[in-house]
């Protein structure tokens, strides 16, 4: 099922009308299936608000599909990237004023919130607690072992991992979020139209785990402008982040100093030596970001803080129910 499938209905425009594509999909029901469903139900299977139920409820099953739309009209185009990695689907334009804009993103960065994203994916990620990546592309052994371990650890919580799209850190991060079953946003310096995921990630990235967003005109090229700004949604669309290795210049050390500018939970990794690769974490962990250090019981990251700090942070949510017990930790060796 896809936006192009529906039928066309009155008072609906294309973001709700893929929210209702998306919770097709994920539920596995057919327009006929959803006719049958009280108002009720379809609200909470598909995820949208009353009165779109309303709306999809005057329609009858006995009418015919509508034929597809022409690919441009109303901001819909279609996302040939994904198109070759995931679905045949595409991308829709959100702005401040529509209700699926991330409330996330408006509350951390304000008026520095972008006005328009492009995405492709499942917008209901938007909602659910997220942790954001941060790190060198050519990052340490040890600097993936603890992205991959932490990621794991969120995952197992149901949580979002948030990150770029380069090599490293960012694509571990993702690609195990997808390999342990959980939702992963990726976020682009670049425009949207054209992309491709990276080869790593399309074993197991599916539209119902994946969300991409960006920022810039669909034809925008990758720069280092763009690339800086990102980082900032990073940071906007997570409720804390995660710097693995950061020199003591570049995209991670902005990431970090755009952490503690915005005053948003920062958590650092603890390395037990100074190298070239990590000469920055000392600078932000003595900047006030947190320490995230290793488990002596459990030998593996500690994130009882992280967890702590994200359910404090859900915005207009109740706390999230976890069993990850304090631990004592120490530096990553």
């Amino acid at each position: 099922m896809t936006v192009f499938d529906l039928p066309k209905i009155k008072g609906v425009g294309p973001v709700y009308r893929e929210l209702i594509a998306q919770g097709m999909r994920r539920e596995s029901l057919s327009l006929d299936q959803v006719y049958r469903l009280p108002p009720e139900e379809i609200k909470q299977k598909l995820n949208i608000p009353i009165n779109i139920v309303r709306a999809l409820a005057t329609l009858s099953s006995s009418e015919p599909l509508a034929t597809a739309e022409p690919k441009t009209e109303n901001k819909q185009v279609v996302f040939p990237g994904v198109l070759e990695a995931l679905t045949k689907d595409h991308f829709s334009e959100l702005h401040q004023g529509d209700a699926p804009y991330p409330k996330k993103l408006k509350t951390i960065l304000r008026d520095k919130a972008p006005e328009t994203l492009y995405v492709w994916g499942n917008l209901a990620l938007f909602d659910q607690p997220s942790v954001g990546f941060c790190g060198s592309r050519d990052v340490s052994v040890k600097g993936l072992e603890v992205t991959q371990d932490v990621t794991q650890q969120i995952a197992a919580l149901g949580w979002v991992a948030v990150s770029g799209h380069a090599r490293g850190v960012d694509i571990t991060a993702h690609r195990t979020a997808l390999e342990n079953n959980a939702g992963t946003i990726i976020v682009l310096a670049e425009g949207i139209d054209g992309f491709k995921v990276r080869a790593e990630l399309r074993r197991h990235a599916t539209p119902d785990k994946v969300l991409i967003i960006s920022e810039f005109s669909p034809h925008a090229s990758w720069n280092v402008g763009y690339a800086m700004q990102r980082n900032a949604t990073i940071i906007g669309l997570s409720d804390a982040m995660v710097l693995v290795e950061s020199r003591d210049e570049g995209g991670t050390f902005n990431a970090g100093k755009t952490a503690l500018k915005l005053h948003h939970p920062l958590f650092v990794v603890k390395f037990q030596d100074t190298q070239k690769n990590n000469a920055g974490n000392d600078y932000f962990l003595n900047s006030g970001a947190h320490q995230l250090m290793k488990s002596k019981t459990s030998n593996r990251a500690n994130i009882t803080a992280l967890v702590d700090k994200v359910n404090d942070l859900q915005l207009n949510r109740d706390p999230i129910e976890t069993n990850i017990p304090l631990q004592m930790a120490m530096p990553i060796e």
